[in-house]
């Protein structure tokens, strides 16, 4: 498994990453055996960084990778949670789910400030069953989840939750600061006002939508700001095609995004690549990216995507894709 720096930090992540939200139950309702196996690959497979976040399953996902990640050397991976949310105890009758198929009996909490996010940082200590955090994000501070609230919960957050995670990076309690977000405009807004060491921006670098070249990337590379991509599917569509139950960013498949999407598939079947090989290989051909964090919920999964990465692709397919303008000029193109 290939390995990059994060950023300034001292941190080296395997190309793919282990994304936690399926295993708080997002859809569907696993059983702990197909998670803890899964998890098992996953460092079988060298994969070194686990990222999660109490939201996920209401504290399941890290309840369900704590125990794991118990079982391995602390120094063998790096783990990841996020801040913004803290959890209090719930009627199972009284919760919410929302995209959540199940989870623990708690509702989450929406809090920025200092205290929340202290009060969130610890709670997540707890259920992971460790006194080792390594990255710590702020939580979707962004558009898709606030709407035209985003500038109000921006300033908490840079008032509470950045001065917090900053002194426990100071206490060296974590090792790295950023924020896991699901717009990249926020991030240009975020590195101007802050000292982050890197961003989790989730689907806005993929095949179907480069809109990070226009703001997070940029300031990204000028301050040496690691990245770490997540939704390189788009939630969905890049891994499975367009089907009744397929999502773009969770939501239904608009039009103009399944004629662009068709014309992906029309260029890949010339060259017999599958849509998800492409759309990792050209996430990973950005040196700026340090890892890929992919949501699995299956052991065949891990294979897939480990392969997909590495299969060779002739150079011929980027410069298709590049002149339909399916990918931006400014993109770096994989090499095979």
């Amino acid at each position: 498994m290939k390995k990059r720096k994060l950023g300034n930090t001292d941190i080296h992540l395997s190309a793919i990453g282990f994304g936690g939200a399926p295993i708080g139950n997002l859809f569907e309702k696993l059983d702990d055996s197909t998670c803890y196996k899964t998890l098992e690959s996953c460092n079988d497979s060298n994969i070194n960084l686990y990222d999660t976040s109490p939201y996920y399953g209401n504290g399941l996902s890290e309840h369900r990778l704590g125990n794991f990640l118990k079982t391995l050397k602390s120094d063998s991976y790096y783990l990841s949670t996020k801040v913004g949310r803290y959890l209090t105890p719930q009627k199972e009758e009284n919760i919410n789910r929302g995209k959540w198929a199940g989870g623990l009996n708690f509702s989450p909490n929406v809090d920025y400030s200092y205290d929340g996010v202290m009060k969130s940082f610890e709670q997540s200590l707890h259920r992971l069953n460790t006194s080792k955090i390594d990255i710590c994000l702020i939580h979707d501070v962004d558009t898709y989840t606030y709407g035209e609230q985003v500038d109000h919960y921006f300033k908490i957050a840079m008032k509470g939750a950045y001065k917090a995670i900053s002194k426990l990076k100071e206490e060296k309690v974590i090792k790295a600061i950023g924020v896991g977000v699901n717009n990249s405009d926020i991030c240009k807004r975020f590195a101007e006002e802050g000292d982050f060491d890197c961003i989790l921006l989730a689907g806005r670098y993929t095949l179907l939508d480069q809109s990070a070249l226009d703001d997070c990337l940029p300031i990204a590379e000028e301050k040496n700001i690691g990245i770490i991509l997540g939704g390189v599917f788009n939630s969905g569509i890049l891994a499975k095609g367009i089907g009744d139950n397929i999502t773009y960013f969770y939501d239904k498949i608009p039009e103009s995004i399944k004629i662009k999407y068709n014309e992906i598939l029309s260029i890949c079947n010339r060259y017999n690549v599958s849509v998800p090989a492409a759309a990792l290989q050209f996430c990973y051909a950005n040196k700026q990216v340090a890892s890929l964090v992919i949501g699995m919920d299956r052991e065949d999964q891990i294979d897939n995507n480990i392969s997909n990465l590495n299969i060779k692709i002739p150079n011929d397919l980027w410069n298709e894709l590049k002149n339909a303008n399916i990918i931006d000029e400014r993109c770096t193109l994989p090499k095979s």
